[in-house]
């Protein structure tokens, strides 16, 4: 239990650390941006918060597919494939119960690792807000 909650708390922090890198990077970025091409850097700023947060949202799904496939559209056997598919889904389903735990199999899940991306676009996006306009 007590290295469960210490593994919980280093996750944690490596998120925090890591947001404040990428936060760190943009705001570098965003200042070199505004000198050199003349744009306010609020603005810079929050096209980057909004754009990493748009990336760790993307990158952070995962989980397993609904079984639907687009493969054999078109053919003539594609009314065969897509029973097969569901089939084979539905078999899968049966040996793993699907519906019991729907939260564990469900087929949007977030990563835990990739949540820097979008604390660090939250990051970003407070700093505009909070101490910039």
């Amino acid at each position: 239990m007590k290295s469960k909650a210490t593994s919980t708390i280093k996750k944690i922090l490596f998120l925090l650390l890591f947001a404040l890198i990428y936060l760190g990077l943009a705001y570098g970025i965003g200042v070199v941006i505004s000198q050199k091409y003349g744009y306010k850097l609020e603005n810079i700023l929050t096209y980057e918060g909004i754009l990493l947060i748009f990336i760790g949202i993307l990158t952070s799904m995962r989980g397993n597919p609904s079984g639907v496939n687009l493969n054999n559209m078109g053919r003539g056997n594609a009314n065969i494939s897509s029973y097969l598919n569901n089939e084979i889904t539905r078999q899968e389903r049966e040996m793993k119960p699907y519906h019991k735990d729907f939260y564990k199999n469900n087929i949007v899940k977030f990563a835990f690792g990739r949540l820097t991306f979008i604390v660090g676009g939250l990051l970003i996006l407070a700093l505009v807000y909070l101490f910039l306009i």
